[in-house]
């Protein structure tokens, strides 16, 4: 009999991604089926459309609130999204919760627990969030991306450094020429890739307006793959037609041909969640990391430094995230094929992309000794 697993994963791409990535190696699997649940405002960032819909679930999951007048509204909507969880676990007769992370996952860890559920907790990024340090205790196992995170657990033990699950369409293998034509870039010497996350970066946006402007000169054969989140997007279009010469950029809130986008560039200038990052290194992208400044523990700025460290990017504070101190490393970087080739190496050595294959397998060997 198939055993329904309940992934969940909402709030931003970072969390997201990974889960359907997940969602996708469960699916096959002959004796698993997977089930998604997310965040209702989670739907706006397109990445579902794949899942089907009498598998995926929405609930409002309340962002965490230390004001004094709002702390009784976020009870009582965690504990409806709590509720509805325990009915859907009842309903599909779910077998385990596996948590991508992020406080979207937290009234759902919350319910298997009075579902007496087994739960696996997915983590991203170099210092465990806080959903994971409050659950690790409970949980079965901890499915990380970088080895460093045990030193931040009470629990080491129960971690499993496995990488981050990839999704299947940034593994496909796109020829660099087929790929430059899905975004109209095929006459582009050179392509560049912008993601500034699942909800843009305005730091990231005015990044390459700048560098348009500034340098028009050495843009004029480089192509632009630009994600602006959906924020920011129709602002950033306009900026983009009126400031600067558009013909060599492709503007887009979401990249939904993800792996065609990592096969048409040369480099990525990006933010440096766990997600794309692991996403990038699989693809085998030199990466240009600006990490948030305010991403909590200062954890984008650890995972930035892991892959520096490896080799496979550079990393640029996000203070010094402006055209004449990006310029030079860009642009040193694109006119030398041999640094570059040795960073994509990098990158593809420090990807792990059997991630979901190693989660998977831990979960069926778990369900099957508890019998």
């Amino acid at each position: 009999m198939s055993k329904n697993i309940l992934i969940i994963g909402g709030g931003t791409g970072g969390h997201i991604s990974p889960g359907i990535a997940l969602y996708e190696k469960l699916g096959e699997e002959g004796n698993m089926s997977p089930l998604f649940l997310t965040g209702k405002n989670d739907l706006r960032f397109g990445s579902f459309t794949d899942i089907d819909s009498s598998r995926l679930f929405t609930y409002n999951a309340p962002s965490l609130t230390v004001n004094p007048f709002k702390i009784p509204g976020f009870l009582l909507r965690f504990a409806g999204a709590v509720l509805k969880t325990v009915r859907i676990i009842k309903k599909n007769n779910v077998s385990a919760v596996v948590g991508m992370g992020g406080y979207v996952s937290a009234p759902a860890l919350v319910a298997a627990g009075i579902s007496k559920v087994p739960l696996f907790l997915c983590e991203q990024n170099t210092v465990p969030g806080k959903v994971t340090l409050k659950f690790e205790k409970k949980c079965e196992k901890i499915f990380g991306t970088f080895p460093d995170s045990t030193s931040y657990l009470k629990m080491p033990e129960k971690y499993i450094h496995c990488g981050n699950p990839i999704r299947n369409n940034v593994l496909v293998q796109t020829p660099k020429s087929e790929a430059k034509k899905a975004f109209h870039l095929e006459h582009c010497d050179k392509v560049i890739l912008i993601i500034g996350g699942s909800q843009g970066a305005v730091k990231l946006n005015n990044l390459v307006l700048e560098l348009k402007k500034a340098y028009p000169r050495e843009f004029k054969n480089i192509g632009i793959i630009w994600s602006t989140g959906d924020y920011s997007f129709d602002e950033y279009k306009q900026k983009s037609q009126n400031e600067v010469e558009a013909g060599s950029i492709y503007i887009s809130p979401y990249i939904k041909r993800v792996g065609k986008a990592y096969r048409a560039c040369d480099i990525s200038i990006s933010r440096s969640g766990a997600g794309v990052m692991m996403e990038l290194a699989a693809a085998g992208v030199p990466s240009i990391l600006i990490p948030y400044p305010h991403a909590a523990m200062d954890h984008q700025s650890k995972n930035a430094d892991s892959f520096a460290a490896a080799g496979a990017a550079v990393k640029i504070s996000d203070e010094d995230a402006v055209a004449e101190k990006v310029a030079p490393i860009l642009f040193d970087l694109l006119n030398n094929p041999r640094k570059l080739k040795t960073m994509s190496d990098c990158a593809k050595q420090a990807s792990k992309i059997d991630a979901a294959d190693v989660i998977v397998k831990n979960i069926k060997e778990i369900l099957g000794s508890q019998r």
